[in-house]
C-alpha cells in the first residue's frame, strides 16, 4: 500500500517539474519565434 502512495506522489511531482519547465521555457520561446514570424512576414512586407 505504502508503495503505490510513493510511487503516485513521486510521479505527481514529475509533473509539476515539467509542467513549470514547460511554462517557463518552452512556452515563452514559442511565442517569441511566433512573435517574430509575424512581424517578419506580415507587418514588415506591408510597411
Amino acid at each position: 500500500m505504502r508503495e503505490k502512495r510513493l510511487k503516485k506522489f513521486k510521479k505527481g511531482r514529475h509533473k509539476k517539474v515539467r509542467r513549470i519547465f514547460l511554462f517557463s521555457f518552452v512556452v515563452p520561446v514559442i511565442l517569441a519565434i511566433l512573435g517574430y514570424l509575424v512581424a517578419a512576414v506580415i507587418i514588415l512586407p506591408a510597411m
